[in-house]
């Protein structure tokens, strides 16, 4: 296929899956490219929502579609089973957790833990706290990784792997220290909630907004899903109480970083945005106005960019990343097997052992060297 038409074809696949997220009127076109449309919706976390509107709008999907939607289920469920147990585990040692992302996200924002894709298990608990919570991750056989920052360490076990956290990570290309997540008041204002009967605590509605916001920022929004999580928990707000937030952002130092999520919300969901956020708009009318112009630019620069996803969402961060030995954790993070990588395994009656083997080999055969290059390799910036 020529280079223009095959831009065409996933241009057209692109708009498809944009205008079935916004929940408007919808058709499927005879001559769609199933697979370009599969690999946008996984790169972009969105496979389980773009399955759910096709569903709901009695679409027939292609065997292998549907294939991946039930591996994906699969592999959501995995990791809700860790959280179920570890927040059990955590209880009974007397841990306060706080989930990050995640089922719990999932449950909360799209009302199931298979809706949201994820690849993690983040858990912020008290500073201090953090060493006993290492070591719980390791009495369960977690094996720690070296070379993470400072505020979070990780763990994996058989393709899951926890981020433990007891700080929140800023922005890589704003000046250091301009936008803080105030983990100290989060703890403050959490409430106590429950995940499959298991306590656990709880952001509230505006520090929830107020990380997903800073969240997107330091990956530089380059996944729809994140996008949409700054929607749906916008959405949660109650009526009236748009200023509150505004006026809490704000006190904080983080009204830029609410102000860029919430336009970027407006630029792609438009039909998901609560009334109140007029009301965030109106706090701060000349910072928006200077928002507004830097987004619609940001989309008119990037309207001609590679159509891979996944380079937009490595390749963003490996661009902006000054440290060399965190561009390079980075990197094997890609090539470590995911829980996906065990499922298809097992599925398959292959040794779990040989998921690290194996998965190079099914990226390269899932996007091909040239691709699995850019995106390890991106031009820096």
């Amino acid at each position: 296929m020529p280079e223009t038409e095959a831009h065409r074809q996933t241009t057209d696949e692109a708009a498809l899956l944009i205008t079935s997220l916004r929940g408007l009127p919808f058709v499927v076109p005879h001559d769609t490219d199933w697979e370009a449309l599969l690999e946008l919706a996984e790169a972009h976390g969105v496979l389980l929502l773009l399955h759910r509107s096709f569903t709901d709008n009695n679409v027939e999907m292609p065997g292998f579609f549907t294939a991946a939607v039930r591996e994906r289920s699969t592999a959501a469920e995995v990791f809700a089973a860790e959280l179920e147990g570890l927040l059990m585990q955590f209880a009974e040692r007397n841990i306060e957790v706080l989930p990050l992302k995640g089922p719990v996200l999932a449950e909360a924002l799209y009302g199931d833990v298979t809706m949201r894709a994820y690849n993690d298990l983040d858990l912020l608990v008290r500073r201090e706290n953090f060493h006993r919570a290492e070591v719980l991750l390791l009495d369960r056989g977690f094996i720690a990784r070296a070379g993470d920052e400072e505020y979070h360490r990780r763990f994996t076990r058989e393709g899951v792997m926890v981020e433990l956290h007891f700080g929140v990570g800023s922005p890589p290309f704003f000046p250091s220290g301009s936008l803080l997540f105030d983990v100290n008041g989060a703890w403050n204002r959490a409430g106590t909630g429950t995940f499959r009967s298991q306590t656990m605590r709880v952001m509230s509605n505006d520090d929830l907004v107020l990380f997903l916001c800073l969240h997107g920022l330091q990956h530089g929004f380059s996944r729809l899903l994140w996008v949409m999580d700054i929607a749906r928990a916008l959405g949660r707000i109650p009526h009236g109480s748009a200023n509150e937030l505004a006026q809490s952002a704000r006190r904080q130092g983080l009204e830029l970083a609410l102000l860029i999520g919430c336009e970027m919300a407006r630029e792609i969901l438009p039909q998901q945005l609560p009334q109140g956020m007029d009301g965030i708009i109106a706090e701060s009318p000349e910072m928006a106005r200077k928002v507004r112009r830097a987004v619609t630019g940001l989309f008119a620069e990037g309207a001609e960019t590679s159509s891979d996803p996944e380079i937009g969402m490595w390749g963003f961060y490996l661009q902006t990343e000054g440290n060399l030995r965190r561009r390079w954790d980075h990197r094997l993070s890609f090539l470590a097997p995911t829980a996906e990588d065990y499922t298809w395994a097992k599925r398959n009656r292959i040794s779990a052992s040989l998921a690290p083997v194996l998965r190079p080999y099914r990226l390269l055969r899932k996007y091909g060297p040239s691709v699995v290059w850019r995106i390890l390799f991106p031009p820096r910036i």
